[in-house]
């Protein structure tokens, strides 16, 4: 009888470790507000929507987990959906996992990631909006930037290289296979990187971008993005410029700036946003936004958040092509 409990109590230790060294986990977050928004057409309306159109982020839903090889190595996964709350259709026609979708290897030499991934550009130009408005809908960047186009921020068919980080230095690579070569045109593809130091108060670093449509054409984004926080307040900033192979699109030059105060369980935050396009020496785009909002937290998992957002892009000839507004209350909800 003493055997058989000495047994039982060895198997159920090697058990429990087993499902210590391997996880899967559901997750979510449901985003929805209450918006007045207005466009270039001069047409103003009120809506409830989804979070990531009027509010802080778009819903979703996903599993992620990860399981101890042993020798430092470990599997991770995750799949990540992206829904609408307003009127429950999915964030994309075409992608069920359309966040991320993605296998990976990771120790200490760093982590390997194959599927849909954010890019490591995006992952860096991030930082220079994480203080401006929380980087959600009424951050004015997502207006003002790309006047002459934007930057992909997620690739398809991709692999990636995160090095693991030494006394706060890190970066990664990433590569976008097209796979949509034919007989007669090449692939296209997509490259990304970053370098960036973040340690304590202070991040900042540096992403590049190459996007090879199928037959050669490129655009090259470079970012340089730096956040600090000072305890009773935090700052990010950032520039961006963009330059195409095709001249008929000419180079973008932008930068965004982004302040957050915290007081108590509420932030402030507001942010700026600047951009203007050349073609050759002409200017044939320029614009400019301000967002400012407040969050209170309810609880861990619970956030009521308020704020507005104004943008503007102008052409050479004062035609103005992009005239928004926002002003919408809404509540966030993580699962």
């Amino acid at each position: 009888m003493k055997k058989t409990l000495i047994a039982l109590a060895v198997l159920g230790a090697a058990a429990g470790a087993a499902q210590a060294q391997s996880s899967v986990t559901l997750y979510g977050r449901v985003d929805a507000g209450i918006a007045s928004v207005k466009d270039v057409t001069g047409i103003s309306q009120s809506k409830i929507d989804n979070g990531g159109a009027v509010g802080l982020t778009t819903s979703r839903w996903g599993m992620r987990g990860t399981e101890d090889l042993g020798g430092g190595l470990k599997a991770s996964f995750k799949l990540e959906s992206r829904f609408n709350v307003d009127d429950g259709t999915f964030n994309s026609s075409t992608r069920l996992f359309h966040g991320e979708s993605f296998v990976a290897l990771g120790g200490d030499f760093g982590t390997v990631k194959v599927g849909r991934l954010f890019t490591a550009f995006d992952d860096l130009r991030g930082i220079a909006v994480s203080r401006s408005l929380w980087d959600s809908a009424f951050t004015p960047t997502g207006d003002v930037y790309g006047a002459g186009g934007d930057y992909a921020n997620r690739s398809d068919n991709a692999i990636r290289y995160d090095t693991a980080s030494y006394s706060g230095f890190s970066g990664a690579l990433m590569y976008g296979f097209g796979e949509n070569k034919t007989a007669t045109v090449n692939a296209g593809n997509q490259f990304s990187l970053h370098v960036k130091y973040a340690n304590g108060p202070v991040a900042v670093g540096y992403g590049y971008q190459k996007e090879t449509a199928a037959g050669g054409k490129s655009t090259k984004y470079n970012a340089v993005s730096g956040a600090y926080d000072f305890g009773v307040a935090s700052i990010s900033a950032g520039y961006n410029s963009r330059n195409g192979e095709n001249l008929a699109t000419g180079k973008d030059n932008e930068y965004t700036l982004g302040v957050n105060v915290p007081v108590g369980a509420i932030n402030l935050s507001a942010g700026y946003a600047n951009s203007r396009t050349k073609i050759g020496s002409v200017t044939t785009a320029k614009g400019n936004g301000f967002g400012i909002g407040a969050t209170y937290s309810l609880s861990k998992r619970t956030t009521l958040y308020t704020g507005y957002k104004t943008a503007k892009i102008e052409n050479n000839l004062g035609v103005k092509t992009v005239d928004n507004r926002l002003m919408s209350a809404g509540v966030r909800h993580d699962f």
